[in-house]
């Protein structure tokens, strides 16, 4: 099998029906949907420069996604309580509302691409996406 033109033919395939990611659709710049994502997964705040190593960004990159954040309303800082040189970041209400809005937005388009399938061939689709993620 030759796995290099069929990878050709999928990345191709992709890139021509490609719609635009939920950062572009939802004004959102390079960062802010996964500085999001990490911290509706840490309830409890972390650094910027958490932050920085979670998405392999620089922090001035991060600083800059997070003050437009902060814009939005969807995240806080706050100096940490023990270490004053330390400023902890926070997912606000809105931005859990937000965060739980675009995962049902997400699961509405998964289920909709599965539906073009039949029913073995959406569960064997979901078998080699597994498979393929558990090996990377």
């Amino acid at each position: 099998m030759d796995y290099k033109t069929l990878a050709k033919e999928l990345f191709e395939y992709v890139v021509k029906s490609r719609k635009p990611a939920l950062e572009e659709r939802g004004h959102f710049s390079r960062g802010e949907m996964g500085i999001l994502i990490c911290l509706n997964f840490n309830q409890d705040g972390v650094t910027s420069g958490h932050l920085s190593e979670y998405l392999s960004v620089s922090t001035g990159r991060v600083a800059t996604a997070l003050k437009s954040l902060e814009k939005k309303g969807l995240v806080v800082r706050r100096t940490d309580v023990t270490d004053k040189r330390k400023v902890i970041v926070f997912i606000t209400d809105s931005g859990k509302q937000f965060m739980i809005d675009k995962y049902n937005e997400g699961i509405a388009w998964t289920e909709s691409i599965l539906r073009k399938l039949d029913e073995q061939d959406a569960t064997e689709f979901i078998r080699l996406i597994k498979l393929i993620v558990s090996k990377s």
